[in-house]
């Protein structure tokens, strides 16, 4: 297993938050397959969905994943990412997933700030559809990370990655 530290979980769940921090303070560069995808495509993931359709976004995206840097570094990965069966192997090979947990209820209210995604807006009840979705990748979650962290809302994002640095020296993966 490599040196990366990979933060995984549902939409708006503060992967991109916490492993930037994460990345700063132990000075290692930081990826974020969202942002990748943006960069290559020219246009935003919301909009890269919308057009593509989901199954092709998830092709794009497991492509993406196999060209991942391998070496210490900070990876951030879309909500998505591990529905592919195909994306679990590589990436536990680069390092250690850490999955992020928060509530339905938090993950539900930050995403609604900015309007629903295309996967939501259209469902009948989009908060039942936002938890159905998310009961099906906590499973998955569960299964495939090696940490499960879960990030205070009432914490700063320094502070979360403080406890999660302690988590991960508990468990031998980290040493500060």
């Amino acid at each position: 297993m490599g040196n990366a530290l990979i933060f995984c979980g549902i939409k708006h769940c503060g992967k991109s938050t916490l492993g930037k921090t994460a990345a700063q303070q132990l000075q290692r560069p930081f990826y974020d397959t969202d942002l990748l995808m943006e960069e290559k495509s020219g246009t935003s993931v919301r909009e890269l969905f919308k057009t593509l359709g989901e199954d092709e976004f998830r092709r794009f995206e497991s492509a993406l994943i196999r060209e991942l840097p391998v070496g210490e570094c900070v990876i951030s990965l879309g909500g998505g990412a591990l529905l592919k069966e195909e994306n679990h192997a590589p990436l536990q090979k680069l390092g250690t997933l850490i999955w992020c947990d928060i509530s339905d209820e938090i993950a539900f209210e930050r995403i609604s700030r900015n309007g629903l995604p295309p996967f939501l807006a259209e469902a009948s009840d989009p908060f039942d559809e936002f938890c159905r979705r998310n009961r099906s990748r906590r499973e998955t979650f569960s299964r495939v990370c090696q940490v499960r962290f879960s990030p205070s809302a009432l914490k700063t994002p320094a502070e979360n990655v403080g406890d999660l640095f302690e988590l991960l020296k508990t468990k031998g993966i980290l040493t500060l």
